[in-house]
């Protein structure tokens, strides 16, 4: 590990993270530092062996560190940077091991058709095509290539949300991949599977994630398109059960103005944490919009998010909000805050 001195960064690139994400068939830049929605972001495209694919992320991470480090020439990996919300000025530490691996790739399949995803079912369904299977190859033989190397560091996080990995088609070698790893599985919960279950037990700091979006039937139904929102509850206990320990089980809300922002359904994911005693949510937002609201949309959304926040507070429950930009951050905890005070005055 490297301190230097002030200058512009981000968490994802300080502790290098590896990302392989979106589309990675036909040459697409799909393994990144970051997943910001924004064009352009420091990325490559897989390279024909592992060993050149890991090769040529760590000569572009070196390079976007040094663009960040000069204040002014030429930009050609840390353009988009200069837009993101998360590159701000601090004294970083750089990791020379991976602290982060993402397993975000697509065409997977998934039997969810959430209304804030713009997977088109094309992709869902061409998983199986020879040039798919053929990056996926890569993806494994770059990961395969990182740990033989020791380049991933031990306590590294790996996080699977490629799809769903309970109906994945190579959800064997991800498994097998990750079995004595720490890992954060990104499930719907639609189907339970024993081995993200013998994940959680014999490892207590992986996790599974479930971004929920609903405190009731109808509203999941709406968000989802699948109308079987109590065996989601029920496969959630499951999980639950088979933990190593509290807090394993963790929920993402991702608050869509005019669909889920009632009392309600807030009452509702709040009863449910209760019961499953989770005592941390996170709060989300479509990522889509993130560099393109209106003021008047931004508005509409950090109030409704403030509402959550501050039924949290009332709660003593925790949270974070990492996909808000720092501003909206400061309002939504402002905005609770006046809210918390109001109501207990």
């Amino acid at each position: 590990m490297v301190i230097i001195s002030m200058y512009k960064n981000c968490p994802l690139i300080s502790s290098f993270a590896l990302n392989f994400n979106g589309r990675i068939d036909g040459e697409r830049r799909c393994v990144s530092l970051c997943c910001e929605s924004l064009p352009e972001i420091p990325a490559i495209a897989l390279c024909e062996t592992g060993k050149e694919t890991i090769d040529a992320f760590r000569q572009m991470r070196d390079r976007v560190i040094l663009e960040s480090l000069l204040s002014s020439g030429e930009r050609t990996f840390t353009n988009a940077c200069q837009k993101c919300a998360n590159y701000s000025l601090d004294k970083w530490k750089n990791d020379y091991l991976i602290g982060y691996v993402n397993l975000s790739m697509y065409p997977a399949p998934c039997q969810c058709r959430c209304s804030y995803c713009d997977v088109s079912k094309e992709q869902f369904d061409a998983v199986n095509d020879a040039d798919v299977a053929e990056c996926y190859e890569k993806i494994f033989d770059a990961l395969k290539y990182a740990i033989e190397t020791g380049l991933i560091a031990p306590k590294a996080l790996w996080q699977i949300s490629s799809g769903e990995i309970a109906i994945h088609p190579y959800r064997e070698r991800i498994f097998d991949l990750v079995q004595n790893r720490t890992a954060v599985f990104y499930t719907n919960c639609f189907n339970f599977d024993s081995r993200i279950a013998a994940n959680l037990a014999a490892n207590p700091d992986s996790s599974i994630n479930l971004s929920i979006d609903s405190g009731t039937r109808d509203t999941w139904h709406k968000i989802k398109g699948a109308d079987n929102f109590w065996k989601i509850i029920e496969n959630l206990a499951k999980y639950n059960k088979n933990s190593s320990r509290p807090g394993q089980i963790t929920l993402k809300y991702i608050v869509v103005p005019g669909i889920n922002d009632n009392l309600e359904d807030y009452a509702g994911i709040i009863d449910l944490m209760k019961g499953l005693g989770t005592t941390h949510l996170t709060l989300a937002r479509d990522t889509r919009t993130k560099y393109n609201l209106s003021e008047a949309e931004t508005e509409r959304l950090v109030t409704a998010t403030g509402q959550l926040t501050a039924m949290l507070f009332r709660n003593k429950l925790t949270f974070d909000m990492f996909t808000f930009t720092p501003p909206e951050r400061e309002k939504i905890v402002a905005a609770a805050t006046k809210s918390y005070i109001s109501n207990n005055s």
